[in-house]
């Protein structure tokens, strides 16, 4: 993206044959031919779809009805702030088994009248009980795997509706009442279930038709609905309007919150009413940074995303990756090396900073990338023994994203979620939400992996009150003073490297950002040991890695991305909605 006002025009491949009848009739646009054909070749994992485009502003979701939402509050008056918090209440409706009103999120925002980028941590955080070893076996001291991420024991105390209400509070346009309305409808009316909705039911319709609670909501005559059904769920409706009304307060403070308590303790949880009167949110400074001119923008400790984006970008910063072009074995080969040094790195040194005394300005520091650029052999792995040391120097961190810009340049960027699938299962039948399972963050014990994979330190340890490390990266992206991009991703650990992808996709090659979205990702995390790789990648570019040393998987499934893109010198708003997934990206119309 050499200059961020234009975007670069990717040649479909079925445009070959019109470009060879051209050339036919005239010899000097062979030469444009050979060229263009080359970008072709190089770029034939590039987006198939153009990015959906608007003079009115953008949002990009997940899910259809929430980016309807998104719109329909962009175009009743509402900014970027609005669209978010309604496209993030329609996503507590329409993909429960991602996000909702019993898990937490991180929001980036950025308002035109300061120009301030601001964060809100809404991130879940331990009850007062709980305690470093409480998903330990005295007996054979070993962690009770399944009760970390199933059942009351493993709930976090929920932040998503506090954050929701405040950024409304803060920063909106519009009334709480009329920002819920979409989501509120979608309860009450129903929708029709996609594919993978209706494919998420089904995987838990065992423990569904178990709890005659679920059963009324995701079963129809002792079936799992199926995709097309209408799903309609009038009590988490009739929740959704309480927290219109009262805005959230009977959700910390009363009946809702018993609610919660009691259905967390009957299934083993600890969380009482108190934990759910203490939730405090955080406003933070974002982790800011600039790559090749692009100032960056994301999610400060307890998520480890800013960071990790920060190290990755600083220690790519000095390699060629335009010149060794996009999908090249070298390209993911320097990349897949800078992922696993930041993430050996994520393993020891991050955690909650009003628990620890984080080295977070010696981590994203030049320096320090530079100390770890020299790790890297450009044409073998040198494989990652453990963390550096960040203050050894010379003296002198499943789920929703949404990414939004209004038409005034307002940017919001929110990352949402209840954790895992469903999140710990735990229902509450009186409100219609799942609560999260956000215990499985943290490490439970020293060397054992968490429910993503991830290696832990002391640093991340249980302790009362406190947040798990996150990798959630809502992303902001600013021009010389100007809004550029709003993105983020889902995936747990994979957010942090699709997010990096992205924006390379973008600013070193040049792509449009239905294109950057779209590209064929990797993914490495330092533990396990594996390289993983989407299946869209060539053969023969798996066999070199393998050559290098890398120990590969390669899978079908990934993370999913949104983004918005604000293209200044034209007033063109691009947005794109990651084609893995069933969702979609929305201009909001003339008002």
């Amino acid at each position: 993206m050499n200059n961020p006002n234009t975007l670069k025009f990717n040649i479909h491949p079925t445009n070959i044959g019109a470009i060879i009848m051209i050339c036919r009739r005239n010899f000097q646009v062979i030469l444009l031919f050979a060229f263009t054909t080359q970008l072709c070749i190089s770029n034939l994992y590039a987006a198939y779809r153009a990015p959906v485009w608007s003079e009115n502003g953008m949002a990009a979701t997940p899910h259809i009805a929430a980016t309807a939402a998104a719109v329909e509050v962009l175009e009743a008056g509402g900014n970027a702030v609005d669209a978010v918090v309604a496209a993030s209440f329609a996503l507590a409706v329409v993909e429960q088994y991602h996000s909702g009103l019993g898990g937490g999120e991180f929001t980036l925002l950025r308002m035109v009248k300061d120009a301030k980028v601001r964060v809100l941590d809404a991130r879940e955080s331990t009850p007062l009980k709980s305690s470093a070893d409480m998903f330990m076996n005295p007996e054979t001291d070993e962690p009770y795997k399944e009760k970390y991420w199933l059942g009351g024991l493993a709930v976090g105390v929920p932040g998503s509706v506090a954050g929701k209400v405040e950024l409304i509070a803060k920063y909106g346009n519009l009334p709480l009442k009329e920002v819920i309305a979409p989501a509120y409808k979608l309860a009450k009316n129903g929708f029709k279930l996609d594919r993978v909705y209706a494919s998420s039911i089904k995987r838990n319709s065992d423990e569904f038709a178990e709890d005659t609670d679920l059963a009324k909501v995701f079963m129809s005559k002792g079936l799992p609905l199926k995709r097309g059904q209408v799903l309609r769920q009038p009590i988490l409706a009739n929740t959704l309007q309480k927290i219109g009304k009262d805005k959230g307060k009977s959700f910390y403070h009363g009946e809702m919150a018993k609610n919660i308590s009691d259905a967390c303790i009957a299934h083993g949880g600890i969380i009482e009413q108190k934990d759910m009167a203490n939730y405090k949110l955080r406003w933070m400074e974002p982790i800011s940074f600039n790559y090749h001119g692009y100032d960056i923008h994301s999610m400060p400790p307890p998520s480890s995303g800013g960071v990790c984006l920060a190290m990755i970008l600083n220690i790519l910063d000095e390699f060629p990756l335009e010149y060794l072009g996009q999908g090249s074995t070298e390209t993911y080969h320097l990349i897949a090396s800078a992922f696993e040094l930041a993430f050996a790195d994520r393993s020891h040194w991050l955690g909650d900073p009003d628990y620890a005394d984080l080295p977070v300005k010696e981590l994203i520091s030049q320096d320090y990338a530079d100390k770890l650029r020299k790790k890297i052999d450009r044409f073998s792995r040198i494989p990652v023994d453990g963390p550096g040391n960040p203050r050894l120097k010379k003296p002198a961190s499943n789920t929703s994203h949404i990414s939004v810009i209004d038409k005034d340049g307002n940017m919001c960027a929110m990352t949402t979620s209840v954790n895992s699938s469903f999140g710990s299962k735990v229902f509450v039948p009186e409100l219609g939400i799942f609560l999260n399972n956000t215990m499985v963050d943290f490490s439970i014990a020293p060397d054992q992996p968490d429910y993503f994979g991830l290696i832990g330190g002391n640093v991340n340890r249980i302790q009362p009150g406190k947040r798990p490390l996150s990798s959630m990266s809502p992303t902001l992206v600013t021009y010389q003073g100007k809004p550029l991009i709003a993105l983020g991703s889902v995936g747990g650990p994979r957010i942090i490297t699709s997010v990096c992808q992205i924006l390379i996709n973008m600013i070193d090659y040049s792509n449009n950002i239905q294109a950057a979205v779209d590209a064929p990702r990797i993914h490495m995390q330092w533990k396990p040991d594996l390289l993983y790789i989407e299946s869209e990648v060539a053969p023969e570019i798996v066999e070199r890695l393998n050559s290098m040393g890398w120990i590969m998987r390669q899978q079908p499934l990934w993370s999913l991305s949104q983004a918005v893109y604000k293209d200044s010198l034209n007033h063109y708003f691009h947005g794109a909605s990651d084609a893995r997934g069933v969702g979609s990206a929305g201009p909001a119309g003339d008002r």
